[in-house]
């Protein structure tokens, strides 16, 4: 499986490997000289930008709802769904919807949602031979989502590198750091992206064709839908003001990691043979 990915991993390591050592000269330059918050094509990539990411937890309980053999693990892709729904809710209610009452409204338009995955699903004739992979992929998307919303937070608390438009607001570029440097929890989470982290979960596509047959030959599709569209919203991220060449990149590479370990995992386990 890894193997089929071999030429892309390597460009993308290597286009990553450049870009940190670019940034580590030119972020703040690079952000001086784009940065334009008004930006319609931005400001549709923020409010779009990480939706795979809260996509993941609405489809993979459907999926396990469905193929599960055991009443606790329909049980369980039942809660996830909607948990997950409700997950994806608050962020569209967030980014399109109304400001007042604004969690109560996403729970209730999320697991409106799930309920309505739900119901298409009955629709849905699933192959016996498919259910078992797909079970594991659903797991999988889980399970990458949870350790990269992990890595982020994380590294974003740690890092406290300040925002290239809080810069702004504070009318100096004094408080810039470079990215290698780790400032400790102070507030600021500008490194790494999590905007451009959670369109990197759109990477699961790369699995896409180990489990149906139709996609075999469409692996380089799979992968450079998801560099695109990752790329894209990075871009944005820039223009927008929010983050640094640097914040970014790394955003992308734990994405895109945290993907190939589980994709080797995987093949090491013959998951999907």
């Amino acid at each position: 499986m890894i193997k089929s990915y071999k030429n892309n991993i390597i460009i993308f390591y290597t286009a990553a490997a450049v870009s940190l050592v670019f940034a580590a000269f030119f972020d703040l330059k690079i952000d001086i000289w784009l940065n334009n918050p008004e930006n319609a094509f931005s400001i549709w990539f923020y409010n779009t930008g990480e939706i795979p990411c809260r996509f993941i937890m609405p489809f993979a309980g459907t999926v396990i709802y469905y193929v599960a053999d055991k009443n606790w693990q329909k049980i369980a892709g039942l809660l996830v769904n909607l948990g997950g729904s409700a997950y994806m809710g608050t962020y569209i209610a967030k980014h399109f919807f109304v400001k007042e009452n604004q969690l109560a409204f996403g729970i209730v338009y999320g697991i409106g949602f799930g309920v309505m995955l739900l119901l298409f699903g009955r629709l849905v004739n699933i192959p016996e031979k498919l259910k078992k992979p797909l079970f594991i992929l659903a797991l999988t998307g889980i399970a990458v989502m949870c350790v990269q919303l992990s890595l982020i937070e994380g590294m974003k608390y740690l890092w406290g590198r300040m925002r290239f438009r809080d810069l702004l607001a504070q009318g100096s570029y004094d408080a810039f750091t470079p990215w290698y440097m780790i400032n400790g929890i102070n507030g600021n989470k500008s490194f790494p992206s999590g905007h451009t982290a959670g369109a990197g979960m759109s990477y699961l596509l790369m699995l896409v064709p180990f489990v149906f047959d139709k996609w075999k030959n469409r692996k380089q599709l799979c992968f450079w839908l998801p560099c695109i569209y990752t790329s894209i919203v990075a871009f944005t991220r820039l223009v927008m003001g929010a983050h640094y060449l640097s914040d970014v990149t790394v955003g992308g590479i734990i994405s895109f990691s945290v993907v190939l370990i589980a994709i080797a995992i995987l093949e090491k386990r013959k998951c999907f043979e």
